[in-house]
């Protein structure tokens, strides 16, 4: 079991992991370029150190023997994270990376919900109480945002990719039995990358032609967020309960935000970080729930 001791070690890979991720907004807003596109790319540059980490730790045999059900699952996690990647990057470039972020980060709520609803797992008293406390927060960033089609577009974006988040969640709870986080990581990021580049080229979006900061910072996005930020907050959860990790996560929102002011210019409103202090004090208080935070493993 993990040891829920907080070493020096645990600091600096929670401190490290979080603060990674916490570059990834920022980052997106710098891309000048369209969301699949910067979708697509962050997943196809991060998948083949992941697939060659996987390899290395005989991630191959472990993927031998998964049956056809498995492998089904491991194409909806894939699939649910494309869509998460795709929506999310979409709302950043529509609303504000306070709204964006804070809503987003709702995902382990639509993880109870979604355990409620397909798996019998009923919430308990305080998941409830979690969810009703970051609805009302919820509320409070959506309302300043009345009238304006786009921003209020860019907010249902964020909460889509929430969803789909908890979805790429809910089918890894399935797809992990038996996969080391190297061996599920090394399926599902590759998989993801393919999924984005035919969505790119179904929808005739252009992968080049873009400025040449665009890239830079795509290339950021998938080596700091995507396999600093993600493999340092992994290795954290190899050896510290889930809760720990989940908790520290909710710290993305506030380095976002602070990051967003020297980089972007974007200072959030008022309202904006009243807003987002009740969604994540509304999931705080859902991940004290211990089953909510089995529910809703901080993957991605």
């Amino acid at each position: 079991m993990p040891d829920s001791r907080l070493s020096g070690r645990h600091l600096l890979a929670l401190g490290v992991g979080v603060l990674a991720i916490s570059f990834a907004a920022p980052l997106i807003r710098l891309a000048e370029a369209p969301a699949l596109t910067i979708a697509a790319v962050r997943l196809a540059l991060a998948a083949p150190p992941m697939f060659a980490l996987a390899l290395a730790t005989g991630g191959e045999r472990q993927w031998r023997v998964l049956r056809r059900g498995d492998w089904l699952l491991l194409v909806l996690s894939a699939a649910a994270l494309a869509a998460h990647f795709a929506f999310w990057v979409a709302s950043l470039q529509r609303t504000s990376v306070v709204a964006s972020v804070a809503l987003v980060t709702m995902q382990p709520l639509f993880v109870a919900i979604g355990g409620w609803a397909f798996l019998g797992e009923r919430p308990r008293r305080g998941t409830l109480v979690g969810i009703a406390v970051a609805t009302a927060g919820a509320l409070l960033l959506v309302l300043p945002h009345v009238g304006d089609r786009g921003t209020l577009e860019g907010d249902a974006f964020a909460l889509v990719g929430g969803v789909m988040s908890g979805c790429y969640l809910l089918a890894g709870r399935g797809a992990r039995r038996g996969l080391s986080t190297a061996a599920y990581t090394g399926a599902v990021y590759p998989a993801t990358a393919v999924l984005l580049l035919g969505a790119l080229v179904i929808s005739d979006t252009p992968l080049t032609g873009h400025p040449r900061e665009a890239y830079v910072a795509m290339a950021l996005l998938a080596l700091v967020p995507q396999l600093v930020g993600h493999n340092a907050l992994n290795w954290a959860l190899g050896s510290l309960p889930a809760a720990v990790v989940a908790i520290a996560i909710l710290g993305e929102p506030i380095g976002a935000a602070i990051i967003a002011v020297p980089l972007l210019d974007e200072v959030p409103r008022a309202i904006e970080v009243a807003g987002g202090a009740v969604v994540l004090l509304g999931v705080y208080l859902a991940l004290r729930d211990a089953r909510t935070l089995d529910a809703a493993s901080p993957e991605v």
